[in-house]
Order: C-alpha cells, then sequence, then structure tokens
C-alpha cells in the first residue's frame, strides 16, 4: 500500500482530536500545525493562550508565508515511513501545499454549533482552564473561522469548504471514526487495519 497523508482541518471543538487518536491508533504518524505556534511563542517567552496562538500563527504566515507551519514541520517529518496525519490546518495555504508537497488528502470535521460549544465547555472544565466561558467559545470560533480575520489568517470555514470530504460528527466517537475508515477504503481501495 502506498503512503498516505491525511491533512485535517475543522472547526473549534469538532472532534479533530478523536479522530486523530483514531488515525494513529492505526498507525499513522501524527504532527500538529500549532506545534510549530507553540515553539515561536515559548522562544518569545509568551504564555500560551489561544489568543497568543492565533496571533502569532497570522504573523507567521503574514511574514514568512501561508505554508510557513508545514515548512517548518516537513523536517520533522521528511525521513518517517509509512502513513502520516498533518492536524490544525487553519488557512488555505497550508492546506494547498500539504497537497502540492505531500499528495495529502485533506479530511475536515466540522459538528452542529451547539454540540461543539457544550464539548468546548466540558474539555475546559476537564483541563481545568479558568476564564473559558459561551462569549470566550464563540469569540475563538468566530475569528477560527475567519470572521475578520485577513487572508492569511485562521480560515477554517474556506479550508472546510476545499477539504475533500467532510465529516459529520453527529454521533459518537466510534460512528466518527467508523465514517473515516469508510472514507479511508473507498478513496485507497484497501482497508486500513490497526497496526
Amino acid at each position: 500500500m502506498d503512503r498516505i497523508v491525511i491533512g485535517l482541518v475543522g472547526s473549534l471543538c469538532s472532534g479533530k482530536g478523536t479522530l486523530a487518536d483514531h488515525l494513529k491508533d492505526l498507525g499513522f504518524s501524527y504532527e500538529i500545525l500549532s506545534d510549530r505556534v507553540r515553539e515561536e511563542a515559548r522562544a518569545r517567552g509568551l504564555e500560551i493562550t489561544r489568543t497568543t496562538l492565533q496571533d502569532i500563527g497570522n504573523e507567521l504566515r503574514e511574514t514568512f508565508g501561508g505554508q510557513v507551519l508545514v515548512e517548518r514541520t516537513l523536517p520533522l517529518i521528511i525521513d518517517k515511513r509509512g502513513n502520516l496525519v498533518i492536524d490544525s490546518i487553519r488557512n488555505p495555504e497550508e492546506l494547498n501545499f500539504l497537497r502540492k508537497v505531500l499528495g495529502a488528502t485533506i479530511i475536515g470535521i466540522d459538528a452542529p454549533k451547539e454540540r461543539r460549544l457544550k464539548w468546548y465547555l466540558a474539555r475546559a472544565k476537564e483541563r481545568g482552564e479558568d476564564g473559558t466561558t459561551v462569549d470566550d467559545f464563540y469569540r475563538h470560533d468566530n475569528r477560527d473561522f475567519g470572521i475578520g480575520e485577513p487572508s492569511k489568517g485562521q480560515q477554517v470555514k474556506k479550508c472546510l469548504d476545499l477539504a475533500d470530504v467532510v465529516l459529520y460528527n453527529l454521533g459518537s466517537k466510534i460512528e466518527l471514526n467508523e465514517e473515516c475508515d469508510m472514507y479511508l477504503q473507498e478513496i485507497h481501495r484497501t482497508g486500513i487495519k490497526k497496526q
């Protein structure tokens, strides 16, 4: 079987992490583009918050080009063998670069806003995060979707529109994972078995 490269894009708290964990269980190597932004924030001595990461990601794309986070990730994956999943696509230039350079298939994940809000608040409680409110969810969600953002900023809505498929997380984690498996079997004409 040829190497499969999956790029993941999804709305805030839609189930991207669940799907990434499933793909890792299937033997996919995993990288997340936002880790490059976290590294930059740490190098600058800044606190890691969603707003800080969004601001730095936008700044990096504006300064070095929309594909910069993928370019900074390539050295980490160039020698890896086997299937690969790259998470946290937030701009169409990242998506297009992944397709061009790695032949990536882009999978989008979305869910109804009411469910995502519920999952957001539960995740914040589980992680012990302070200041995570309904207003925070809507502010971050709007920004992720590109509302008020520059072209090199957060553009998840545009990325979802460009995805090869968008999986709608309307049921259980198992159902989301099974939907992903069916799609992968369809496009790759072969089953992907847990390693």
